[in-house]
């Protein structure tokens, strides 16, 4: 009996440590296996903020031996490894969807090079391709080489003088904007320039242009310019029409523009971006006309630019701006004056100040200056104020699109010029200050040149 309640104690210490041990088993897997769960949530979680992190430009699409020689700046704190290259040829649809593997690795704050050119692919000049770059944390860019063929983009025609003497010269201004719908770049843009045959007697005799011959990268939303100048003769009443479209551009995507010949010099519409022959005459930012009673009231504290393009040279000898509303108070006053382009769009030496003028009471502010203002020139005519009086102002729709069309609203919103916070001063800064935001749907203040 002994022996056999000693044995039976055995076997349930046997059993215990059995159980014991599967259960200690199962509970140390299931630990193990959470903490690979957890892991893994946490790595996913990082791999994620990474995607987010990871950013990247084209910063330019050449074709260099008919390959693409493809450039990409990483803007981003990590590195990127760019896997693959997905291509398609947008104007032989037989050619299908090819995928190319990349695999090279580009640090922050620099850049990749001649992506495109060790790969098996010929880069046709006369065919468009829709291009995507991925990475390997799945991020990607998509972009059109010369594929302006896919659909229409806003076209636009500046003829500076549009009317003029006969033997003098016009400049024809080209706007090309990106409102893509699928938000695409365009790359490799070229402008092609036709005239239609003139009635006898008259000319157009070719000078320059264009320039640029080409517009390497075209950012949704933005604009890009090209630039002629002819030379018209004829009659009086006679008239030149120019037609400006894309080389393999989209089918009937064109835009015209006509000039006429005024033999006795004197143009027929109101106040341009141009001087017109006769002298004494005011000119601003305004392309198509002024309307009548239009104001905006200023914004203190604030230098803000808006384009003004010179088509043939004068002196400007007034400055001036329409004070509809007088601010109240000590020091209402406010500075106008002009400034040169930097080249890229963008306000940069002092040409003139207008110097500082009281908003105190309504009416004309006028300074005499004496300002020489170059042909086929941009320029910005420049307000900066203490107090927030109202001007006189110019519609949207009366301001050339030297900057297009927000990008951010599907190409709808007009960026009429730039502002960057100023406080006031008695004088305007010799360079215009850097780090200016667009401005978006702002009605373009009259601040008006008077043509010696």
């Amino acid at each position: 009996m002994k022996s056999g309640r000693g044995l039976s104690t055995i076997v349930g210490i046997v059993f215990f440590i059995i159980v014991f041990t599967g259960v200690a088993s199962y509970v140390t897997y299931s630990m193990n296996h959470l903490d690979r769960f957890g892991d893994t949530i946490i790595e996913r979680s990082q791999e994620d903020r990474n995607r987010d992190r990871e950013q990247f430009e084209i910063s330019s699409v050449s074709r260099d031996n008919n390959k693409f020689n493809i450039t990409i700046q990483n803007t981003g704190e990590l590195p990127i490894n760019i896997t693959r290259l997905w291509i398609q040829n947008k104007t032989d649809p037989s050619w299908g969807t090819s995928k190319f593997d990349v695999n090279k690795n580009v640090s922050p704050g620099q850049t990749l090079t001649k992506i495109g050119q060790d790969l098996p692919l010929t880069a046709l000049t006369t065919q468009g391709y829709d291009i995507r770059l991925t990475t390997e944390r799945g991020n990607a860019k998509e972009f059109l080489v010369n594929s302006a063929s896919q659909e229409a983009v806003y076209l636009q025609l500046f003829a500076l003088p549009d009317e003029i003497p006969t033997g003098h010269t016009t400049t024809l201004l080209f706007a090309v904007t990106n409102n893509m719908s699928n938000n695409a770049m365009l790359t490799n843009l070229k402008p092609q320039l036709d005239i239609p045959p003139p009635p006898p007697g008259a000319s157009a005799i070719f000078v320059s242009g264009p320039e640029p011959t080409e517009y390497p990268l075209l950012e949704k939303g933005d604009t890009a310019y090209f630039q002629w100048v002819y030379r018209i003769t004829g009659n009086d009443g006679q008239q030149v029409t120019f037609e400006a479209s894309l080389e393999n551009g989209y089918l009937a995507n064109s835009v015209s523009k006509v000039v006429t010949i005024n033999i006795e010099g004197i143009a027929t519409r109101g106040a341009e971006g141009y001087h017109r022959t006769g002298g004494a005459n005011w000119y601003s930012s305004n392309t198509y006309g002024q309307t009548a009673g239009l104001t905006e009231q200023v914004t203190a504290n604030v230098t803000r630019a808006f384009p003004f393009i010179v088509g043939a040279s004068f002196t400007a000898d007034r400055i001036q701006f329409d004070v509809t509303t007088s601010a109240s108070g000590v020091n209402s006053n406010c500075n106008v004056g002009i400034y040169n382009d930097n080249g890229n769009l963008y306000p940069s030496t002092l040409v003139v100040d207008g110097g500082q003028k009281s908003t105190s009471s309504t009416g004309l502010k006028t300074t005499t200056i004496s300002t020489p203002l170059s042909p086929n020139t941009l320029y910005w005519l420049v307000y900066n104020c203490h107090k927030t009086p109202t001007f006189r102002s110019i519609s949207q729709a009366d301001m050339p699109s030297v900057l297009g069309w927000d990008g951010t609203s599907g190409a709808s919103t007009q960026i009429t010029g730039w502002t960057v916070p100023r406080t006031y001063s008695s004088t305007l800064p010799a360079t215009f200050p850097a780090g200016g935001t667009p401005l978006l749907n702002v009605e373009g203040m009259l601040i008006q040149i008077r043509a010696q």
